[in-house]
C-alpha cells in the first residue's frame, strides 16, 4: 500500500460508514473494536508518518479498559501543551526529554473523561511560524501533496487528522495557528471564545498570556468538534444539530482585496452557493476588521505580552532586525514595537481593544455569524527563511494579491489577526481545493460565549457544501 492509497482509504475503519466521533466512542466501549481501532491507527501511522512527519512522540498502545464517557478515544496533543508523563519540546532543536509532571487543565479534563493521549504533534520552534519545520526534524508535509506546507504552527496536528493518524488533536492559536493548518489540510478546527477555556499549560511552567492565546481543537468535521465540546462542557448530550441557517454576514471582497486570484475565484463561487441556498445572507466588506489600527493592536499586545517571556539578549537582537520589520510592516513591525514593553502604551492599547470589541458587537448585533477566508493565499511549497535566530525567522518570500505584493507574515495574517483581536469563537470549514489539489478553508465566526450555537451553524455550512460544493 502506498502513502497516497492510505490517505484515500482513510475512512475504511477509523470512519466506517462515515461515522462521526460520537459513533466511534460508542463502538470503542467494545474491547474488540477498540483494539481494532488502535491497530488500524498504528498501521496508518507506520505507513504515513515517514512521509508526513507529524509526530514528535508516539505511544500507540491500546488501553486495556474503556474509561469515562470517551471510552479510551485516542487523541494527540501539540508538543507545546503540557501532558503529564510526556516531555514537551516546543518544536526546539534542542529539546528536553524530562517528562512534565502536570498537564494543562484541558488535557487533564480530557483524560478524566477517558481520552488517551497517543502522540505529541509537531510545531515550529516556540510556535513562531506559519510553517511547521525545524533543522532537527525537517518539515511536516501536507498529506494532500508532500511538496507543500501544512501551515503552522499547529501543522503536525492538522496533518495527523488529515492523514487519519489521529481523530482529535489539541492545539493552540494566537495569530492563526489552528486555522491556517486546518484550512490547508482540509480539516476542521475550533478556536474558542477568548477566556472560554483555561489556557494554562501552553507555556513553560506557570507562564500564561493574558490576551489572544487559546487552546483549541482540530478534527475531521464540525460535528466531531461539537461532540467533544459537549462532552467537555458536561452538557446535555443531545447532539448540537442545525435547525435553520444563521443570519450571516458574508465577506465581500473589495477591488484591492489581499487575495490571490484562486482565492477570489473560490470565494465568488462560495458566495453564489450560499446566496442560492441560505435565506438570510448579507454581503459585507467588514471594513472595520481590516483597519490598520486592528493590526497594530494585535501586534503590539502580542509583542508586549510575549516579550515578557523572551530572554533579553534575544529580544534585543530581534528588535535590531530591521529586515524583519521591513518585510512585515503589518505584523512583525508592530510586534517589535510591543517588545519595547512600554506599560503606558500597553494600557492604552487594552482600552482601545475593549472599545473595538464593543463596537464590533454593536456593528454586527443583528448577525449570528460572520464568514470570511482563512487566508488570502493558497498553500505553497515549503519555503526556507533567510534568517533563523533560535526559531525567530525572517522571510523574503512575497505573494501577489489584488492589494499588491505582500510579504510572508503580512499575507498570512490578513484574515486571521482581526479575529484574534475580536476574541470571538471560530470554526474553520473546508470549502474546496485550489488548482494544485490543496484544500482551502473559511472562518465561520460566532458571537463571544455562544460557542454551542456556532457549532450548529458550522454543521449546516458543511452540510450545504457537501450538497452544493463550489466548483473550480
Amino acid at each position: 500500500m502506498t502513502f497516497q492509497t492510505a490517505l484515500q482509504d482513510a475512512d475504511r475503519l477509523l470512519y466506517d460508514r462515515a461515522d462521526d466521533l460520537a459513533d466511534i466512542v460508542d463502538r470503542i466501549e467494545s474491547s474488540a473494536y477498540r483494539k481494532a481501532l488502535y491497530a488500524e491507527m498504528t498501521a496508518r501511522r507506520n505507513l504515513a508518518e515517514p512521509t508526513v512527519n507529524a509526530f514528535e512522540h508516539r505511544r500507540d498502545a491500546c488501553p486495556d479498559k474503556a474509561t469515562g464517557p470517551l471510552n479510551g478515544l485516542p487523541i494527540t496533543v501539540k508538543d507545546q501543551i503540557a501532558v503529564a508523563g510526556w516531555p514537551t519540546g516546543f518544536g526546539l532543536e534542542r529539546v528536553s526529554r524530562k517528562p512534565d509532571t502536570r498537564s494543562a487543565s484541558l488535557i487533564t479534563h480530557l483524560r478524566t473523561l477517558g481520552a488517551c493521549v497517543t502522540g505529541k504533534t509537531a510545531l515550529p520552534p516556540n510556535a513562531m511560524d506559519f510553517q511547521t519545520a525545524n533543522a532537527r526534524r525537517g518539515p511536516t508535509r501536507n498529506p494532500h501533496n508532500p511538496d507543500f506546507t501544512t501551515g503552522g504552527s499547529t501543522g503536525g496536528g492538522a496533518a495527523a487528522i488529515a492523514s487519519g493518524m489521529s481523530v482529535l488533536d489539541v492545539g493552540t492559536d494566537l495569530g492563526g495557528s489552528l486555522r491556517i493548518p486546518a484550512a490547508w489540510c482540509g480539516v476542521t478546527s475550533y478556536t474558542p471564545s477568548e477566556g472560554f477555556w483555561p489556557n494554562d499549560g501552553m507555556l513553560r511552567g506557570t507562564q500564561k498570556l493574558d490576551h489572544f492565546a487559546r487552546i483549541g481543537l482540530t478534527a475531521r468535521t464540525a460535528s466531531d468538534l461539537a461532540y467533544i465540546w459537549q462532552t467537555l462542557q458536561s452538557a446535555d448530550k443531545t447532539p448540537i444539530a442545525p435547525t435553520a441557517p444563521p443570519r450571516l454576514a458574508l465577506w465581500a471582497p473589495a477591488a484591492q482585496a489581499p487575495c490571490d486570484p484562486t482565492t477570489l475565484g473560490m470565494w465568488g463561487r462560495l458566495s453564489e452557493t450560499l446566496r442560492g441556498t441560505w435565506p438570510d445572507v448579507t454581503s459585507d466588506p467588514m471594513t472595520a476588521l481590516f483597519e490598520g489600527d486592528v493590526y497594530r493592536l494585535a501586534g503590539e499586545i502580542i509583542g508586549f505580552e510575549t516579550g515578557a517571556l523572551v530572554p533579553w539578549p534575544l529580544l534585543w537582537l530581534t528588535r535590531r532586525d530591521r529586515r524583519a520589520r521591513g518585510t512585515s510592516p503589518g505584523f512583525v513591525a508592530h510586534v517589535h514595537e510591543g517588545y519595547k514593553r512600554d506599560r503606558t502604551r500597553h494600557a492604552y492599547n487594552l482600552k482601545k481593544l475593549e472599545k473595538l470589541r464593543a463596537e464590533a458587537l454593536e456593528l454586527w448585533s443583528d448577525k449570528e455569524a460572520l464568514l470570511l477566508p482563512v487566508s488570502g493565499i493558497c498553500a505553497f511549497k515549503h519555503i526556507a527563511p533567510v534568517r533563523d535566530q533560535n526559531g525567530v525567522r525572517t522571510y523574503d518570500a512575497v505573494f501577489e494579491t489584488n492589494a499588491g505584493t505582500l510579504g510572508y507574515f503580512d499575507a498570512l495574517t490578513r484574515f486571521t489577526l482581526p479575529l484574534t483581536v475580536l476574541g470571538w469563537p471560530v470554526v474553520t470549514v473546508p470549502i474546496g481545493f485550489d488548482e494544485n489539489g490543496l484544500p482551502m478553508g473559511a472562518q465561520l465566526v460566532g458571537k463571544p460565549g455562544q460557542d454551542g450555537a456556532l457549532f450548529a451553524h458550522a454543521q449546516m455550512l458543511q452540510n450545504t457544501l457537501r450538497e452544493t460544493p463550489p466548483r473550480m
